[in-house]
């Protein structure tokens, strides 16, 4: 029997190792993913060449978004992921949808004034949708009143 325990646990070793990636995983690997990806997005010209650079980080942080929702980290990389469609995918139409999920679900976050904020300026600018704009101006406006960017919106 001895020699039957080794290679047991041996294997018993590997698969625990194989386990799912935490949250913490994801996210370290984004933060690393993007790093990389905007030191190379520098010497590039091409719009689409630098989207693809920034593809590995953006599925991370929605990973640990998805996989992860009720995890602390969960909240910043929502807000990443939205900030990476939006400048370095130049995603409008991705970048909205994030930055109201965003702004939906943590309200009271440091970044949600300007989640949402940023929802209506997508909307207006980019989006040419006016209605939706002021939409999310007005509840910018309602819901944060004495922000910076007020005067913006």
């Amino acid at each position: 029997m001895k020699p039957l325990c080794a290679p047991a646990l041996a294997l018993l070793l590997v698969l625990a190792g194989c386990g799912k990636q935490t949250a913490n995983d994801y996210f370290s690997k984004a933060e690393g993913e993007y790093k990389a990806a905007k030191e190379t997005a520098d010497t590039l010209h091409n719009r689409s060449d630098m989207a693809k650079l920034f593809e590995p980080a953006l599925e991370n942080y929605m990973k640990v978004v998805q996989e992860y929702p009720d995890d602390p980290l969960a909240e910043p990389a929502l807000f990443k992921a939205a900030t990476i469609r939006n400048n370095e995918m130049r995603d409008p139409e991705q970048a909205v949808v994030s930055y109201k999920q965003y702004a939906d679900k943590y309200p009271d976050t440091k970044q949600a004034p300007l989640a949402t904020f940023l929802a209506g300026y997508l909307y207006h600018n980019e989006l040419q949708l006016l209605d939706s704009a002021a939409a999310w101006y007005t509840r910018f406006l309602e819901r944060y009143p004495q922000h910076e960017m007020a005067a913006s919106a």
